[in-house]
């Protein structure tokens, strides 16, 4: 009695959709404060160092101890600084100048750790300290493009939500309907991250190349976050929402490279960060702004991959149902089609 009375209140799929809502929003919860939980130290941090071979291996020995940083031996401070600029190195160590040149753009906490490490009594080397890839003036952390981030994903899936429950079918009926869907993300896309790149600008100062680079990933992150949503509500309904939530907000958002490095979070966060858009993102990002020899391969193909895969789902839904009407089939759209069989 009680079960059917609460139903006629709040009806069976409002209820399971509020519960299953506060599942997610606690784990949620638990996913990004185990994170926080954990403390953060470096694991396996490159770390390039120039001097006599056999003093860098007696330095390699403790620095290497316990698998918080990697040596590099390299002979001349010019290779050194290429191994920062292309992302293969986040410090060198020049025992020839007797110099601890940092890169805050690549890590914050690195240079913290080394100097800890260098300025401690049982150190017997004494470095001058120098930062060789600095920070923006206006983002000194850099929390400022983490929120930028953030910004193109809270934009981008809840106007894949909206778009898709919006438009006159909830999945495209063919194969034109579903280009103009592609067509409207492409240009919504393009319009959202050129409005947060130009308030990047404004505010963070990020002008010049760095804006045209903010404003292209950010278009890429934009597009795949309201194309998956668009994609998952098409193909399973509202609940579809969750396959580009979860990845992205659960874990994504915890695996961030900033302002946090990869190399300085737990295990879980650094196998999956790299592979989720978030990560992606604003790796490349930070590596197109501050780092433009490194390789941005795997950033392109990680958001890519997951910008193009929803638009082609899109594609396919439309040419599917195009298939099935004009073959007499059953329609993936069986709500439209019963309508209509109604309303003649």
């Amino acid at each position: 009695m009680k079960s059917r009375a609460l139903s006629r209140v709040i009806p069976m799929p409002v209820l399971v959709g509020l519960i299953g809502g506060l599942v997610a929003t606690l784990f949620w919860v638990l996913v990004t404060t185990e994170g926080s939980a954990v403390p953060q130290k470096p694991h396996h941090v490159p770390v390039a160092v120039v001097g006599p071979r056999p003093v860098v291996a007696q330095l390699a020995t403790g620095l290497q101890r316990g698998g918080a940083f990697r040596v590099v031996a390299t002979p001349t401070e010019a290779s050194a600084r290429h191994l920062v600029d292309s992302r293969k190195a986040d410090a060198i160590i020049n025992l020839n100048t007797r110099q601890l040149q940092t890169a805050d753009a690549a890590s914050s906490l690195t240079p913290i750790v080394l100097q800890q490490i260098f300025s401690s009594p049982q150190s017997q080397l004494h470095l001058a300290t120098s930062d060789i890839k600095p920070l923006t003036s206006g983002d000194p952390t850099p929390l400022g493009l983490f929120f930028i981030t953030m910004s193109f994903v809270l934009g981008g899936i809840p106007a894949g939500v909206a778009f898709a429950l919006t438009m006159r079918n909830r999945r495209p009926a063919s194969v034109a309907d579903a280009g103009v869907w592609v067509g409207a993300i492409a240009a919504y896309s393009i319009l959202q991250s050129l409005l947060i790149a130009v308030l990047a600008e404004v505010i963070l100062g990020y002008e010049g190349h760095q804006f045209l680079i903010i404003w292209g990933w950010g278009a890429l992150l934009t597009a795949a976050c309201m194309g998956g949503t668009a994609a998952g509500i098409a193909a399973f309904g509202i609940a579809g929402a969750l396959l580009t939530a979860i990845p992205i907000l659960f874990f994504g958002v915890p695996a961030a490279p900033v302002p946090s490095p990869w190399n300085f979070e737990s295990g879980i966060f650094r196998v999956l960060g790299p592979f989720d858009p978030f990560g992606a993102t604003a790796n490349g990002m930070r590596n197109g702004i501050f780092f433009r020899a490194a390789s941005q391969a795997q950033n392109i193909e990680v958001v890519a991959l997951w910008t193009l895969v929803p638009l082609l789902a899109l594609l396919a839904i439309g040419w599917w149902n195009q298939r099935a009407a004009g073959g007499g089939r059953e329609s993936v759209n069986e709500p439209l089609v019963a309508e209509l069989q109604r309303a003649a």
